[in-house]
């Protein structure tokens, strides 16, 4: 069997058409991963308030774990892409051994340091003493599914670095299949489901919100596996070799991740710990609009689709353009991009105004819940194209070595700009969860322009390589 082609730079007959066969897949997966943790919250949801409550106010401390997470895939997926476009593949063999390691030592880390704060962390942040058994329940078993989270995320990056978005997009299906299946047997008791005039006897463990967990993590679990086989696969022009020369730490790679994925992980820990913040702060606003807030946030970021697609395409592109030395390529495939996604992203906003109460009404069927949530969507809904421009330029930048513009933009966005308006808007102005989102919606538009006029200035073309962007 023919080994397939990593480098991607002409995978299509123009830069618009290679950008959509990469874009489309991780589209179609990322929608699909959606799935995979809005089943949690539709399924919790028929519980009613506390159980959604308890799920949302844990949610936002999981994402903390994402920096850590975002560190090593980028750290590693970029080495790779930049070696590809140079045509270095014995390095890119090196750099993909790194990634298990790697892999392994910090998912495991990360687990152990959230299994310890489970007891503390719902409290902390002002869970209702009703929803605080539920969240801690789910907290703790949610990080023992962080090193499979690591793995597959790891995992999938290399992979789309490499121009395969196909296998990523097959088994983050096959995860959102295992996990409706543990969902619906664990998450509720046994019971008698009535079925075209039939009455079946369900099997259900009853764990309530501990087993949307269980369910979570066992899919993880499932895709973490599938994936690392996949990319053993020596069928790859470049797969996963478990040798010793190829496992033990390599101190370039290693101090290129870092390079690369430090600023990239304070970036999302900054922008996550602001969530926690806030989270902290709607909390104040009572359960009603803890749950309100999460069930938004869980339908806004269906919106968000498209724009993460491009974006995950444009870091390829740019990536083995620099590895190449094409830095024109690089710029025009960033601004193409950032057309597409800004354009895709009006029609995807017209939709989420015009949908909100029936995607709401996808999670929850809680009358005093709906109504808020879908607000919250329609303030949002404006701000969806220059949040593309951030998140697909965001990835070009990064491409191209210059991780440290969207840390200092992500920084002045959240703690600027959202928390202190947030502040503002809801104890000063008394404007409720509307002030809360309304502040989001000036954080990213915000963003998205900062994000476009870094890119348009074409100073990052100066360091664009990973070699020189260390020497600086």
């Amino acid at each position: 069997m023919a080994k397939q082609s990593v480098n991607v730079l002409t995978l299509g007959k123009t830069p618009l058409t290679t950008i959509l066969r990469l874009s489309w897949p991780t589209i179609i997966e990322q929608m699909m991963f959606t799935v995979l943790n809005f089943s949690d919250t539709a399924m919790v949801g028929a519980l009613g308030a506390v159980a959604t409550a308890a799920v949302g106010i844990t949610s936002t401390s999981i994402w903390l774990s994402g920096s850590v997470i975002s560190a090593v895939s980028v750290g590693l997926s970029i080495q790779l892409a930049q070696s590809v476009g140079a045509g270095n593949y014995k390095h890119a063999k090196e750099i993909v051994g790194q990634s298990l390691l790697t892999s392994l030592v910090a998912g495991t880390l990360l687990g152990l340091v959230f299994f310890s704060l489970h007891w503390h962390l719902p409290v902390w942040l002002g869970a209702r003493p009703e929803v605080v058994p539920h969240a801690q329940a789910y907290l703790q078993i949610i990080s023992i599914s962080l090193l499979f989270n690591m793995l597959s995320s790891v995992f999938s990056s290399l992979l789309r670095c490499m121009g395969d978005t196909h296998t990523p997009l097959k088994y983050n299906f096959t995860a959102i299949v295992l996990n409706v299946i543990f969902n619906f047997l664990l998450i509720f008791p046994s019971r008698d489901l009535h079925l075209f005039g039939m009455t079946i006897p369900m099997f259900g463990a009853g764990l309530g919100v501990a087993g949307a967990a269980w369910g979570t993590a066992l899919s993880l679990a499932g895709s973490a596996t599938l994936l690392f086989f996949s990319l053993c696969n020596k069928n790859r022009e470049i797969h996963l070799l478990l040798k010793k020369e190829y496992l033990r730490p390599d101190r370039d790679i290693l101090k290129n991740m870092i390079f690369l994925g430090v600023p990239t992980a304070m970036e999302q820990f900054i922008s996550t710990s602001g969530q926690v913040a806030s989270t902290r702060i709607v909390s104040t606003l009572g359960t009603v609009a803890v749950a309100a807030n999460t069930l938004a946030v869980s339908a806004e970021s269906l919106s968000y689709m498209p724009a993460y697609g491009v974006s995950v395409a444009t870091t390829t592109l740019v990536s083995q353009s620099i590895g190449a030395e094409k830095k024109e390529d690089a710029m025009n495939f960033g601004k193409l991009a950032n057309r597409l996604g800004f354009c895709a992203m009006i029609f995807v906003g017209i939709l989420l105004f015009l949908l909100a109460e029936p995607l709401i009404r996808l999670f929850t069927q809680d009358e005093s819940v709906i109504p808020l949530a879908a607000a919250m969507l329609r303030i949002v809904a404006i701000a969806q194209p220059l949040n593309a421009s951030c998140s697909i330029l965001s990835g070009a930048l990064r491409g191209a070595s210059d991780v440290k513009s969207p840390f200092l933009i992500g920084i002045f966005g959240m703690w600027v700009l959202r928390v202190p308006l947030a502040l503002l808007f809801i104890f000063v102005f008394h404007w409720g969860l509307h002030g809360y989102w309304i502040a989001m919606v000036i954080d990213n538009m915000t963003k998205g322009a900062l994000s476009i006029i870094r890119f348009r200035q074409g100073k990052w073309m100066n360091n664009a390589s990973l070699g020189k962007a260390l020497d600086e």
